[in-house]
């Protein structure tokens, strides 16, 4: 009986000493790292974009010209043409006034009408120099038509000006564009005739209506329209019955 008790007891304390026969390869995550990628799958990335507008302007539409002007040009024909009219956008119409000599700038959305007036008109005779080098003048025995014109502007205030204008007026209609030209010297072709060499006398513009009482023939604020002593080399225009 001793003996049966004594190898038990041998037999219990092998086995405590012996220990779990099988440890585990890998330790478990900690808490801290499971909750982080936990929430990881919780949080998809996003990157979130604004809703496209429904129309965007296109970068080509041409910019509205706020100086446009519906109105009518009569011709020295008797023609008359209505649409819409400007002039060279952002710029003042100049007037050289002779008898002070000096150029007076008028806002283009200040004027109710041009006239014209004719100065002086002529057939020059066609001539060129004999031979180069030379300054002997031979004939040909052909002439063209000159006028010599000015403008008198009439603005919203009933103020008058008039002088000399070299400047482009553009006109727009379904028919297609136009550019007429107001010439303080105009000349044709060789071999037309005064008749023929069409220009405009009259420009009328609908949206304006000169002031009441009579005009004064005094010019605007001089702060805002005179420019002294200023040099300007006018380029040629295109024929205003060019079309």
């Amino acid at each position: 009986m001793v003996k049966f008790f004594a190898l038990a007891l041998l037999f219990s304390s092998a086995a405590l000493a012996a220990g779990p026969t099988t440890r585990p390869t890998t330790r478990p995550s900690s808490d801290s790292d499971v909750d982080w990628l936990l929430g990881q799958s919780k949080k998809p990335t996003i990157t979130k974009h604004s809703d496209p507008p429904a129309s965007q302007p296109s970068p080509f539409a041409p910019a509205k010209d706020p100086d446009v002007r519906d109105g009518t040009v009569t011709l020295s024909n008797g023609e008359k043409i209505h649409g819409h009219l400007s002039h060279t956008r952002e710029k003042p119409v100049r007037v050289w006034i002779e008898s002070q000599k000096e150029y007076r700038d008028i806002p283009f959305k200040l004027i109710t009408s041009f006239s014209a007036n004719a100065t002086n008109e002529y057939d020059e005779k066609e001539w060129h120099f004999k031979e180069s080098g030379s300054d002997i003048k031979e004939f040909t025995g052909k002439s063209y038509p000159v006028r010599e014109m000015t403008y008198t502007l009439t603005l919203v205030n009933g103020q008058t000006v008039a002088g000399g204008v070299v400047e482009p007026i553009y006109l727009e209609r379904r028919e297609g564009p136009y550019t007429f030209s107001l010439l303080k010297r105009d000349k044709g072709n060789v071999g037309q005739t005064l008749k023929q060499l069409v220009y405009v006398t009259r420009i009328e513009f609908d949206d304006a209506k000169p002031a009441s009482g009579n005009p004064k023939s005094e010019s605007p604020d001089k702060s805002e329209t005179t420019v002294k002593s200023e040099t300007r080399n006018p380029k040629s225009e295109p024929n205003p019955n060019s079309k």
